[in-house]
């Protein structure tokens, strides 16, 4: 395990400074979002403890955090296991996502001043960069902090925290995209328009370009279900797959005999 842990994680935006339960816990979830930690490893507390430096009570708080999230299983007695990819709990994060960020965004282009152009210019330029160099891990980051700004700029900077906390699967599938999809530039390139449509105070046009930008969710959701099912929990029957089904229709390069296959797994 050593090395894993702290790798791409030293410099990702937003890192918290405070207490080290809440930077433990930042690093754990970095390393399963980005699948240093593959569904179903096992984490043994004293290998955590020496590699991050830490004793066992705040390492303890960052797995129950983890746990209450239900990106890993702590089995008394035992040890800690990663989960698999819950599409049920996938679906759960987008319908969240679509129904705060959407209101985000609209707020946005209402609120937008000229003091927000520097930032966003300034993101977006380092997305075309990173997109350019194909660095997943912080073409990721910087897509958090994108739809982090769009939160400030509607004048409720707190509103990204609740939306991470509640996305810990959804991030799986979003960090997991970039790999798989090659999908560095069409991201820059929606966050783009979404500012473009925010600078224009065009409410209407944001909403729209953000809710085609987020269905790439589900998209990306899709193709790991058909390429990496053995990450994937599962079950055709429930509202979560329905969902994901229904989605296949607004994208024609879907296989649908493949994701049922991949489904019934």
């Amino acid at each position: 395990m050593a090395g894993t842990l702290l790798e791409g994680t030293a410099s990702r935006p937003g890192r918290s400074a405070g207490p080290k339960s809440a930077r433990v816990y930042e690093i754990l979830r970095d390393a399963i979002i980005a699948m240093r930690f593959q569904p179903g490893a096992r984490l043994l507390e004293k290998d955590l403890c020496e590699e991050l430096g830490v004793s066992r009570t705040p390492l303890r708080d960052a797995i129950q955090r983890l746990a209450q999230q239900r990106l890993v299983t702590v089995v008394p007695s035992d040890a800690t296991f990663v989960n698999r990819i819950v599409l049920d709990e996938v679906i759960e994060g987008q319908i969240l996502r679509e129904s705060i960020e959407l209101r985000m965004v609209a707020l946005a282009a209402e609120r937008y001043t000229a003091e927000f152009e520097e930032p966003f210019t300034l993101l977006l330029f380092r997305e075309a960069l990173s997109a350019k160099r194909r660095d997943g891990g912080e073409s990721f980051a910087l897509d958090n902090e994108f739809h982090r700004l769009i939160c400030r700029c509607a004048g409720f900077p707190g509103v990204w925290n609740t939306i991470s906390s509640a996305t810990g699967q959804l991030d799986r599938v979003r960090y997991r995209s970039f790999p798989l999809e090659d999908f560095h530039l069409e991201v820059s390139d929606e966050h783009r328009a979404i500012f473009e449509a925010i600078q224009a105070h065009d409410a209407g046009e944001a909403v729209a370009r953000l809710k085609a930008h987020l269905l790439g969710n589900l998209r990306s959701m899709r193709i790991i279900l058909e390429r990496e099912p053995d990450i994937v929990e599962c079950d055709p029957d429930s509202a979560g797959y329905a969902i994901l089904q229904a989605s296949q229709a607004a994208s024609p390069g879907a296989d649908p005999d493949r994701f049922g296959a991949a489904a019934s797994h």
